[in-house]
């Protein structure tokens, strides 16, 4: 069994190519993304139906994020330790164990989709006023379609492929995933618009784009443990999957709630738009956001690419090295962030309108707030993976929890009294207060670090 990583550079020339790489992919999959909005939102009969293919995903999205686990974190932390003292039977252990979770989790994720929004169509047809867009769409209609739509959530087992991946530094691998998924989709809305499918086509090109994507990884993980040798040995792994390792369901637990959280931040807006404004608004509110996209897309991924390298640096005993790597990662991600905004204040006006006309006019003044916000974000990204280094995942969860509480409470209060455009402000000041409950604890929790290095 190969338990080797092939580390020829340093640490933060590491962090610096497989952040480049995978922000140069998630910024290329967010232009293709915006692209296939607009074929999309151009081909569509309404802004209405281009709502409900928004809706759709965003909702997919939401269970197969935030309600399924994410093992990749709990791969990497023990994986680490594996990896250092060579241990490739317990390496196979954890890897059946994240897959295990993987595989439970998106039976339960799907099952809680269908509930939930059968739920929520019981409540608006006894109480048709309930809901802004009772009057946009058949409710009966989107029911089936949210049945069908979300059984992609079944493919979304990618957890432990991701842990591998990352774990063994092959971000090259996950950069290439990270494109299929928009690329697909395009590919997809460009054959539905020109053969003239109408609204069933379009969602039948963005469902294919996201399993494609879940297929991929799954392969990618896989292939990576055959070539190492350790694809057998986790196939017959013996796990007790109540009482696996000391500490494994613990840290999963946390990791867990933390990435469930971290989900809704990046989905709950588009599902509290369409609860509060209905589907026409969530066409121009998606526009907005894909906009911000291409920033926050690439940023989101900084956390994942330092985690790995926190996480060895941190057993093998030189976390004195954390502040200096992350506090500069962070500083270059939110200057990128701010100039981003600049340029979509500048030239998003002239764009949106000759793209796609005066009805979207209003995504643009959105679309800065929401890029503001994520400059925000881009900032807090680089800070989060020093909780899990250090084995105090619970921060990450208060740090994200103070965030979406915000978010979520400035969003009622916002959007009550500025309206549409209080979407944006309220996603700003959730990220706000994100940032500062993330550099509070991570100080804290560095400060202690370097007094007790072996705690």
């Amino acid at each position: 069994m190969d338990m080797s990583i092939h580390c020829t550079r340093t640490v933060g020339s590491r962090i610096a190519s497989n952040a480049s790489l995978l922000f140069g992919a998630k910024a290329i999959g967010a232009l293709l993304g915006l692209i296939s909005l607009v074929v999309t939102a151009r081909a569509l009969d309404s802004q209405a139906e281009f709502g409900i293919v928004i809706f759709l995903h965003a909702y997919m999205l939401f269970f197969a994020e935030m309600m399924t686990f994410q093992p990749w974190q709990a791969v990497i932390r023990f994986g680490s330790d594996d990896v250092e003292a060579k241990d490739g039977a317990s390496f196979a252990r954890l890897v059946k164990f994240a897959a295990t979770l993987d595989a439970v989790s998106v039976v339960l994720a799907y099952i809680g989709s269908i509930a939930l929004f059968g739920a929520f169509v019981g409540v608006v047809q006894a109480f048709p006023d309930f809901w802004p867009g009772y009057d946009q769409i058949d409710l009966t209609k989107l029911f089936g379609l949210v049945a069908v739509y979300c059984t992609v959530v079944l493919f979304q087992q990618i957890g432990m492929s991701t842990g591998v991946l990352r774990l063994f530094d092959r971000f090259r691998g996950l950069a290439v995933a990270w494109l299929v998924m928009p690329a697909v989709r395009l590919i997809g809305v460009l054959v539905v618009a020109y053969q003239g499918w109408g609204m069933i086509g379009f969602i039948a090109a963005w469902y294919l784009g996201a399993l494609a994507r879940y297929l991929v990884i799954i392969a990618l993980g896989l292939s990576e443990l055959a070539k190492r040798g350790l694809l057998k040995p986790a196939l017959n792994a013996k796990i007790n999957l109540m009482h696996p390792r000391r500490g494994l369901w613990v840290f999963a637990s946390k990791a867990y709630v933390d990435s469930s959280l971290a989900a809704g931040f990046s989905h709950l807006p588009v599902l509290l738009v369409m609860g509060v404004f209905g589907p026409v608004f969530v066409a121009v509110y998606k526009i907005a956001e894909e906009i911000a996209r291409l920033l926050s897309e690439g940023v989101k991924l900084l956390d994942q690419v330092i985690y790995p390298e926190l996480a060895r640096i941190v057993a093998a005993g030189q976390g004195g090295q954390i502040l200096r790597l992350v506090s500069k990662a962070s500083a270059v991600a939110l200057g990128a962030g701010l100039a981003i905004a600049a340029l979509v204040y500048w030239l998003g006006p002239i764009a949106v309108d000759s793209v796609l006309g005066p009805d979207y006019a209003g995504a643009v003044n959105l679309a800065v707030l929401l890029v503001l916000g994520a400059a925000v974000f881009a900032a807090v990204a680089p800070l989060y993976p020093v909780f899990y280094a250090v084995g105090k995942p619970e921060r990450a969860i208060y740090a994200r929890a103070a965030g979406i509480i915000a978010y979520v409470v400035s969003f009622i209060v916002l959007t009550n009294w500025l309206g549409e455009i209080g979407t944006g402000w309220a996603w700003l000041f959730g990220y706000s207060v994100a940032l500062i409950a993330v550099v509070l604890l991570v100080t804290r929790t560095l400060s202690k670090l370097n007094r007790a290095p072996c705690e």
